[in-house]
């Protein structure tokens, strides 16, 4: 049997749910005793079990980095949850720093059951308008979510990522597309947000983040326009419009991604463990997505 440890029971929830159904041994760790894992700290998972085939790290934004290195030698496989950790550099040290360990930023988009058929629609489209664009759901106002220094940014390191992880496997150019254009800012102020419909808001805490985020990239004959924003002034949209050369198009639906995704997303990097091909992929994939969210 695998044994795989879940660090923070938010998110991590999910991992624990999705894990157990594959038929690894779970060890869970999260701090706030509340939450019921097996260990308050990562040290006491790692004292108890020794070695893990996968961890996935689900902590806020700015733990990432540390705890990744305390659990490096100890795992075949770490998924760190986007947005990864601040920078590319940053990344690309961890990864290097533990040769015999796998790195992966999470990017179960790329999994979803439906991706053959989302790749046909991008190889014959001229435009590719990905958009998540939530109606009002910025997570928890005035936590660490919404302080810039804990999260990195903000819709930028949130959604933006999911985006580019499509662009990634959508277009085999994408290292070398010219980016046309890049815009952030913060629409709203903490005052404005007290009726939000996703997470604790905190009346008294930080809220200086960006809160949109747009993209644009040219690769060849192909225009990239990406659009993330926790707060619209409009309607929701969470999809992937693909408009042809005949100015006809397509639209693909996202919303949450389903639980199959991250199970495929597990079983083929462990199925690759020893691929280096696969994990350089990944690397060049992580690095990118990164410089892209650094603003």
């Amino acid at each position: 049997m695998k044994t795989s440890l879940v660090i923070g029971m938010g998110i991590g929830n999910l991992y624990a749910k999705v894990l157990s159904e594959l038929g690894h041994g779970v060890v869970t760790v999260d701090s706030d005793p509340a939450k019921g894992a097996d260990f308050e700290t990562v040290d006491a998972a790692i004292v108890a079990c020794h070695m893990f085939d996968t961890v996935h790290i689900c902590t806020p934004n700015f733990t990432h980095f540390d705890i990744a290195t305390k659990v490096a030698k100890c795992s075949n496989i770490v998924f760190i949850e986007k947005p990864g950790v601040s920078t590319s550099n940053i990344w690309y040290t961890l990864v290097k720093t533990f040769p015999n360990t796998r790195f992966m930023m999470v990017k179960n988009n790329q999994w979803r059951s439906n991706f053959s058929e989302i790749k046909q629609m991008a190889d014959r489209a001229k435009t590719i308008n990905l958009r998540w664009i939530n109606k009002d759901r910025i997570p928890s106002p005035g936590s660490w979510f919404t302080t810039k220094k804990l999260a990195f940014g903000g819709v930028s390191r949130d959604l933006m990522p999911h985006l580019l992880s499509w662009m990634t496997k959508l277009d085999p150019n994408y290292k070398n597309s010219e980016r046309l254009l890049q815009t952030h800012h913060q629409r709203w102020k903490l005052e404005d947000l007290l009726t939000t419909d996703y997470g604790t808001v905190n009346p008294n805490g930080t809220y200086d983040v960006d809160d949109f985020y747009y993209l644009e990239y040219k690769t060849n004959n192909k225009r990239w326009l990406l659009t993330a924003d926790w707060r619209s002034v409009g309607d929701e949209r969470i999809h992937i419009q693909f408009i042809y050369p005949e100015d006809d198009y397509d639209i693909v639906p996202l919303g949450l991604c389903p639980e199959d995704a991250y199970k495929s997303m597990i079983e083929d990097a462990i199925a690759n463990l020893n691929n280096n091909e696969f994990w350089n992929n990944q690397l060049e994939q992580d690095l990118w997505i990164h410089e892209q969210i650094s603003i």
